[in-house]
């Protein structure tokens, strides 16, 4: 699997060469257009590299010869220069382009793999991830209020309406403003809440940000932990994956079979993200009491630096499959 990553990130860097040099012919091709000396020059500096060239390689490289060449190579380029400036174009207009100027769109930097090399093989790592997410089929627009009741919750006291709205309206303003570093959320309430929901339309909106993003259940993205951990799966590092995202949403904890090794890499991942800065969305059904006594007070104390929010009410989903206006 990570040799499929390696090879798809390698056919996107060559794209990005190419469209660059398109986009850099395009521009040769405004400047001629716009500027009629330019053509002249251009053709000048390409006489002098032909003849510089054909200097060097028949041997005829007296210092003279090359040092004035090399002058008139640099005077031809000032020359485009002030052109430019006089018209109004920016004086490295028609430099090269290059999508990551650190490595020059090669992939390769100081011949290790450019970090840009590395953040596509983790965004397509990311992507494979969240493919079965269904990300698309969430967003703040199709959250509706109107299925919770405009009364009084009767564990809580409070008005179920209202809890819902600022919930939804916290989250809202988290996805539309998010930025790294920031605090994660603790999502906590009964099954059919709009948790999953409101947790996926997060992700949406900070996708659409240009931010990485994993989305995924506490049990398949703990099985998958667990599989390469024991061997079963070494070509991917679901957990290294989960450590650098820069929003993880967490979904369903408690939902995954009861094991001292979940409770120890969920520890693992959720402490590594917190003293990176990076945030987690983290739902359950669970509540803060069963959560302690399942998962400990080190994950406890974890959680807990989190924005808390309490869903209440009922089902919400009985209400919409039959139509039902709460």
């Amino acid at each position: 699997m990570k040799q499929e990553f390696y090879v798809r990130a390698e056919e996107e860097i060559k794209r990005r060469r190419e469209i660059n040099a398109e986009k850099l012919n395009l521009r040769k091709q405004e400047i001629e257009n716009a500027i009629p000396e330019y053509k002249a020059l251009r053709q000048e500096m390409a006489n002098i590299g032909v003849k510089l060239y054909s200097a060097i390689l028949d041997g005829d490289g007296k210092r003279e010869k090359l040092k004035k060449l090399e002058t008139d190579s640099l005077k031809a380029q000032e020359a485009i220069k002030n052109l430019l400036i006089q018209h109004r174009f920016s004086p490295d207009y028609l430099h090269e382009i290059y999508t990551c100027p650190k490595c020059r769109d090669t992939g390769i930097y100081q011949n290790r793999r450019c970090s840009c090399f590395k953040e596509i093989v983790k965004r397509l790592a990311s992507q494979a991830l969240n493919a079965a997410a269904p990300i698309k089929l969430s967003g703040f627009e199709l959250f509706d209020l109107n299925f919770y009741p405009d009364c009084t919750d009767a564990g809580s006291g409070v008005n179920i309406r209202s809890k819902m709205s600022r919930n939804f309206n916290f989250c809202k303003e988290y996805a539309e403003n998010f930025h790294l570093p920031c605090e994660g959320i603790l999502m906590q309430g009964g099954t059919g809440l709009g948790k999953t929901h409101l947790s996926l339309a997060i992700a949406k909106t900070v996708i659409s940000k240009d931010y990485g993003v994993i989305y995924g259940s506490a049990p398949d993205l703990l099985r998958k932990i667990e599989k390469e951990h024991f061997g079963r799966d070494a070509e991917t590092d679901t957990a290294g994956l989960l450590q650098r995202a820069d929003l993880l949403v967490f979904d369903d904890l408690g939902a995954e079979f009861e094991s001292q090794f979940y409770v120890s890499a969920f520890y693992n991942l959720l402490n590594s993200r917190i003293n990176s800065g990076l945030p987690t969305v983290v739902s359950t059904n669970f509540e803060l009491a069963r959560l302690k006594k399942r998962y400990g007070d080190r994950i406890m104390s974890r959680l807990l630096t989190m924005e808390c929010l309490v869903f209440c009410g009922d089902d919400i989903r009985v209400g919409k499959k039959y139509g039902i206006d709460l």
